[in-house]
C-alpha cells in the first residue's frame, strides 16, 4: 500500500464507522518506536549515573591515598609519584586498559607538573658578582662603552660581544662560581671596525663570525687567529642586522638603515684590493620597509628611501625565505632570497608573504626592534615599539596569534633585543627600563599561565639578550647601556641569599616572579 493511501485513510475517516476500532497507520508505528527508544535511553542514563557515582567515590579514595603517599617521597621524586598515582586513577576512571594510552596520559601529566615547578625555576635565576663584566674604552679607561649585541656560538662554548667602539670580545661560557675570586674576563678581544659594531653572528661550525658595523661594511673573521677573511661592501648607511642562512657556510644576509637587504655569498663576486678580499652582494632588496606611495616614496638621508630595516632572520623550514622587520610598522615581511628584485623607479618590491596588522594596534604604525625564531622554527617573535611582543606563525603568516605584554616591559628604541631559550619554553626580552623580562610560554608559544620573571639586571636600558644554546645548563647573557655584561644561571641557594643579604643586593642581579591574572 502506498504512503499517500495510508495518509488519506488516516486523515479522512468514514463518518459511518467512526465508532468502530481505529485502524493503525504507519505514523502510529513510528511514534511507538520513538517512545520505546526514549524509555530505553532514560534507563541507560540512570545506570550510567550510578556507575559514575561509584567511579567518583573510588577516585576520591585514590586521591586521598596518593596524598598520603606523596609526602613520604623526596622532592625530586614527588612529581613522578603524583604522575603514577594519576595514571592509576585514569585507568580506573576512564577505562584506560592500554599501556600506550596510560603512558600518553602520564606524559601529559608530567608536562602539567613541569608547569607547576616553573615558578621556582624562574625565581632561581641569579647573576653573582663574578658573572659581571664592565666594558671600558681602551684609550679612556674611565669612560664606559656601550655593548650593542651578544651571541652564543652554536656549540655554546663561546659568547661574542660587540660594542660601540668597534671591538669584539669573546668570553668562555663556564659555570659562574660565586665563591671564586676570578671575575668574568674575555679570552679574546680585537678591533674589528673603525666605527660602532651593531651585530655579530656565528657561523654554524663556530670557526668564523660576521660583524656588522656603522662604517657601512660587514667583515668575516677567523676567530682563532682574529684575522679578517674579507670585507663586504654595498650598503650606504649603518648595517644593523646580519643573519647566516640556515646550515650554510658561505651565504648570509644583512639589513641596513638605508632600507635595503643584501644577500652575500663568499664564493663569488669578490676581488682583491690592497691584499684583502672585497665582496659585492649577489642580490639586493631595496626599500624593503618603505611606506611611501608608488608615485613618490619618502626620502631620507643621502637621497635614499625612508624606512630602516631593523632586524632579519632566516627561517628553518625553508632556508630560501628571509623574515624582516622595519622602523615603519609592525609588519613582518618574508622574502625569497633567490628572486631578483627588479624595481622600477619609485616602485616598492613585493615580498613572497607578509603578516597583517594586529587588530589591537591603534593609531599610527610603530616600528619593530628585533626578531626571534623558536627552536622548532614554527613561531616568530617580534618586539614592537608599542611595548608589545607579537607572536607570529612562521609557517602560515597572517595576523599575530598572540601578544605578550607586561608593565615591566618597555620597548622605546630599536636596540631592544629578544631571545628564545633552547627548550622553547622561555622568551627573554630587554627593556628600556633596565629590566629583563622572561615570559613563560606554553606549547602554542603564548603566555597562557601569565607567569613571567623580571630580572633586575641593569641601571640603564637593557638592549641585548642571548640564551645559552646547550641543554646541560641554563644560562642567560644580558647587556645594558650601563656598559655591563651579566651572566645569569639557575641556582636556588644563591638566589635566596642574594635576596636576603643586604651586601649582595647592590652588585648581584636577582629575579622576581610575577603572575598576571590577565594576559592576551
Amino acid at each position: 500500500m502506498a504512503l499517500t493511501e495510508i495518509t488519506l485513510r488516516a486523515n479522512n475517516r468514514d463518518t459511518n464507522n467512526s465508532r468502530g476500532p481505529r485502524q493503525t497507520t504507519l505514523f502510529d508505528s513510528l511514534g511507538a518506536a520513538q517512545r520505546r527508544h526514549k524509555r530505553q535511553r532514560k534507563a541507560a542514563g540512570q545506570e550510567n549515573a550510578s556507575i559514575e557515582n561509584s567511579r567518583a567515590d573510588a577516585t576520591e579514595k585514590a586521591v586521598k591515598r596518593a596524598r598520603t603517599e606523596v609526602p613520604e617521597c623526596t622532592a625530586a621524586a614527588r612529581p613522578q609519584k603524583l604522575c603514577e598515582a594519576r595514571s592509576v586513577l585514569a585507568v580506573r576512571r576512564f577505562g584506560m586498559t592500554s599501556a600506550h594510552t596510560a603512558q600518553r596520559y602520564r606524559q601529559r601529566q608530567s608536562l602539567t607538573m613541569d608547569s607547576v615547578f616553573a615558578t621556582s625555576r624562574l625565581a632561581s635565576l641569579v647573576s653573582p658578582a663574578t658573572g659581571v663584566f664592565q666594558l671600558y674604552a681602551d684609550t679612556e679607561p674611565q669612560r664606559g662603552v656601550l655593548p650593542l649585541a651578544c651571541k652564543y656560538s652554536a656549540n655554546g662554548e663561546q659568547l661574542a660581544l660587540v660594542d660601540e667602539s668597534g671591538f669584539v670580545s669573546v668570553f668562555g661560557t663556564r659555570t659562574v662560581d660565586a665563591q671564586s675570586d676570578v671575575s668574568l674576563e674575555p679570552i679574546l678581544r680585537w678591533k674589528a671596525h673603525d666605527n660602532s659594531a651593531f651585530d655579530v653572528e656565528w657561523r654554524a661550525d663556530c670557526a668564523q663570525m660576521v660583524t656588522a658595523s656603522a662604517d657601512e661594511t660587514l667583515r668575516v673573521w677567523d676567530v682563532e687567529h682574529q684575522q679578517c677573511m674579507g670585507s663586504f661592501v654595498g650598503h650606504a648607511q649603518t648595517v644593523r642586522s646580519v643573519s647566516w642562512r640556515s646550515a650554510s657556510m658561505h651565504c648570509f644576509s644583512s639589513a641596513s638603515r638605508d632600507g635595503s637587504i643584501m644577500i652575500w655569498d663568499s664564493r663569488c663576486n669578490k676581488e682583491r684590493v690592497d691584499g684583502e678580499y672585497v665582496y659585492r652582494p649577489v642580490n639586493v632588496i631595496g626599500h624593503a620597509h618603505n611606506l611611501g606611495s608608488s608615485k613618490k616614496p619618502m626620502r631620507g638621508k643621502k637621497g635614499m628611501l625612508g624606512g630602516s630595516v631593523t632586524a632579519i632572520c632566516h627561517l628553518q623550514h625553508n632556508t630560501d625565505l628571509l623574515a624582516s622587520v622595519g622602523s615603519t610598522s609592525e609588519i613582518v615581511k618574508f622574502w625569497d632570497v633567490r628572486m631578483k628584485a627588479h624595481v622600477r623607479p619609485f616602485a616598492l618590491p613585493t615580498p613572497a608573504m607578509s603578516t597583517l596588522l594586529s587588530t589591537s594596534s591603534a593609531g599610527r604604525s610603530r616600528g619593530t626592534a628585533s626578531l626571534s625564531l623558536d627552536p622548532d622554527g614554527t613561531r616568530l617573535y617580534s618586539a614592537c615599539n608599542d611595548n608589545s611582543v607579537y607572536v607570529h606563525n612562521a609557517l602560515m603568516p597572517g595576523q599575530p596569534i598572540a601578544r605578550l605584554t607586561a608593565p615591566e616591559f618597555e620597548c622605546q628604541s630599536f636596540n631592544i633585543g629578544t631571545s628564545m631559550s633552547t627548550c622553547g619554553r622561555h622568551l627573554a626580552a630587554g627593556s628600556s627600563s633596565g629590566n629583563v623580562v622572561v615570559w613563560e610560554l606554553d606549547r602554542m608559544g603564548t603566555n597562557s599561565s601569565g607567569r613571567r620573571a623580571v630580572l633586575q639586571a641593569h641601571t640603564k636600558e637593557a638592549g641585548c639578550v642571548a640564551w645559552y644554546p646547550g641543554k646541560d645548563k641554563t644560562q642567560l647573557a644580558t647587556c645594558g647601556d650601563d656598559g655591563v655584561l651579566r651572566l645569569w644561571e639557575e641556582n636556588a641557594k644563591l638566589a635566596e641569599s642574594a635576596k636576603t643579604d643586604p651586601t649582595k643586593q647592590c652588585s648581584w642581579g636577582v629575579s622576581q616572579v610575577v603572575c598576571s591574572s590577565t594576559h592576551r
